[in-house]
């Protein structure tokens, strides 16, 4: 079976002791339309999960100069016909005002918060990892 490796960013803000992660709610031209995911997608040939993390942020929110950190999960999603390899990212810095190439809309919430809408299925995993990620050690 066929194996489609993507990235997702979970980009941070943080202001004093509280954390909040982007969300971006796919265009009625995506597949999966009217979810919320964490923005990112397909890893091209001969380019490392880092290198397509920031092609496909510039390509979809209008940002760069972006500043990948830790590799935070890997969750896979079986289709029909392939499954899904999806890695996510953490990044805590980029230039740029973002902007919506191919979402609807974006909001900036807790991880708790985000549970309330609707994410990709492929993202709930992560989201599951990244608020494991912020709890004291």
């Amino acid at each position: 079976m066929k194996v489609v490796d993507v990235v997702a960013a979970i980009i941070e803000e943080t202001h004093h002791k509280n954390s909040r992660i982007l969300i971006a709610q796919r265009d009625t031209q995506s597949d999966l339309s009217g979810y919320w995911e964490f923005p990112g997608g397909k890893i091209e040939p001969n380019e490392t999960p880092q290198q397509a993390l920031c092609r496909e942020l510039y390509e979809e929110l209008g940002i760069d100069n972006i500043q990948v950190t830790d590799h935070i999960a890997t969750s896979e999603i079986q289709q029909p016909e392939r499954i899904i390899r999806l890695q996510a990212w953490r990044v805590t810095v980029y230039r740029g005002i973002i902007q919506l190439r191919c979402h609807s809309h974006f909001l900036w919430l807790s991880p708790e918060e985000v549970e309330n809408y609707p994410l990709a299925p492929a993202d709930i995993p992560l989201l599951k990892d990244k608020r494991k990620s912020l709890q004291p050690q």
